[in-house]
């Protein structure tokens, strides 16, 4: 046979071998958006330590500044699977967007959101501090610290007038209290420990973790479930063994938080047991979204007559259920 012709013959099996095999690769990817923070701790373990190629997909982890901005990624079809707190994802649904919830990446937190102050002698509760005078008080808009702020305001009855709320960058915040341009912070952490550890004795903290526990939910359209039910089910799989590995190594595990997130080792051991990290489905996230839904048009975000609809509808159980079904207590 002529040369040329066997190198032809070769070359074309050897590119028809390879575009088979880079296509099984990419058939294989789920593309996650999410924010690099501490609350993402379960999928960064799931990455790192192989969990997620051991249940036979490849994640490919996308970055951005908030989990509101991955969620809209999303909703624009540029990845497939948003981690995004479940307030963005009430006001996403009430704007009649239409996707499904797989698992929490936490199955609760505690005094993640935070109230810290700029301390005045004998003003010590929520009442004193903002009862005095009309504060400052930063806070982000549109996400979890917003609707904390809402409930905690409420809860000391704090009036409207009582406070200027800002809407700030969590980032900005540690220094906008420390430098006076706000009296207060309402913020998740590493932020709200951040601000604690740049005041020291001049701050103050007011907590209360019976107002609200902040959730960190996995959306995805149900053309994804349809079309890549395999790779799903893998990626839930591997948060699932993703906390098991964070009991067994915690100290490891902080290793690697650090690795991606840049936090100092002090800030991350302060605030590791404020999260429970563990994929779940549970009443929080019925609960908190159709009080947030109430919130939001209570605030004027959405017209009065807007339809508040069941998230229950929202949730796909059934991949988490079929890996572990204690870990769905939803009725």
């Amino acid at each position: 046979m002529n040369r040329k012709i066997i190198i032809l013959i070769l070359s074309f099996l050897f590119f028809t071998c390879k575009n088979n095999i880079d296509k099984k690769e990419f058939d294989k990817k789920l593309t996650v958006g999410i924010q690099i923070s501490p609350a993402m701790t379960l999928i960064m373990i799931a990455e790192d330590e192989g969990f997620f190629d051991k249940a036979g997909v490849d994640v490919e982890i996308k970055e951005f500044t908030a989990g509101k901005f991955a969620l809209q990624a999303f909703l624009g079809g540029s990845i497939d699977v948003a981690v995004s707190g479940e307030v963005p994802v009430t006001l996403s649904t009430l704007q009649g967007n239409k996707f499904r919830v797989l698992a929490q990446v936490v199955e609760r937190t505690i005094n993640e959101c935070r109230v810290v102050v700029r301390k005045e002698e004998g003003l010590d509760t929520p009442e004193s501090y903002f009862g005095t005078k009309k504060r400052k008080l930063s806070t982000s808009f549109g996400g979890g610290p917003e609707f904390f702020t809402y409930n905690f305001l409420r809860k000391h009855s704090i009036a409207d007038d009582q406070v200027d709320l800002i809407s700030q960058r969590p980032e900005d915040m540690p220094a906008a209290l420390s430098n006076g341009t706000v009296d207060a912070i309402s913020i998740f952490d590493p932020f709200a420990r951040i601000a604690e550890i740049q005041m020291g004795e001049i701050g103050q903290t007011f907590t209360d973790e019976d107002i609200y526990s902040e959730l960190y939910v996995v959306d995805v359209m149900q053309k994804t479930i349809d079309e890549k039910s395999e790779l799903l089910k893998a990626f839930i799989k591997g948060l699932y063994d993703a906390q098991f590995f964070i009991r067994e190594h915690p100290e490891e595990s902080k290793e690697i938080l650090i690795k991606y997130t840049k936090l100092d080792k002090q800030i991350v051991d302060d605030i590791w047991d404020n999260f429970v990290f563990k994929p779940t489905l549970n009443h929080y996230f019925i609960d908190y979204t159709t009080a947030e839904a109430y919130w939001a048009i209570e605030k004027g975000t959405f017209p009065a007559d807007t339809r508040i609809p069941n998230f229950k509808d929202m949730i796909y159980p059934d991949f988490l259920q079929c890996i572990d079904s204690a870990c769905v207590t939803i009725d």
